[in-house]
């Protein structure tokens, strides 16, 4: 099958939309998110299972605007009431995390450098 479609963007991005539109589908029988159909797709698409999508370029310019369209989307539905509400929770939470692992790791880091490294038993050669 890829030696038919191998050179022709158009009939790669066929490709891809109906192996798109089939695994969608099940997806959505087997009562899956869509984003766990589509990431299949990218997995039997890619070059491990069915290798359709060769056109490097042309794939990662349809990626970049999918996702492009995808953060226009989320814009679209962004409420900022709820971002206000949540936003100095987000901002706590978030510090937090950034700084509790380095807290944590400061006591041990420092015990370690100050250790003088150890002494080899073993004879020289």
């Amino acid at each position: 099958m890829t030696t038919a479609i191998e050179g022709y963007i158009f009939y790669e991005i066929a490709a891809l939309l109906v192996l798109a539109a089939a695994v969608g589908f099940l997806g959505l029988l087997l009562r899956q998110p869509l984003i766990v159909s589509f990431i299949a797709v990218g997995i039997i698409a890619g070059p491990s299972v069915l290798d359709i999508a060769r056109s490097d370029q042309q794939i990662d310019l349809l990626a970049e605007l999918g996702i492009a369209v995808l953060l226009f989307l989320v814009g679209l539905k962004l409420d900022f009431n709820l971002v206000r509400t949540l936003g100095p929770v987000a901002l706590v939470t978030g510090l937090a995390k950034s700084f509790s692992p380095q807290c944590l790791a400061l006591p041990s880091a420092s015990r370690w450098a100050s250790t003088p490294p150890r002494r080899s038993t073993s004879p020289s050669r």
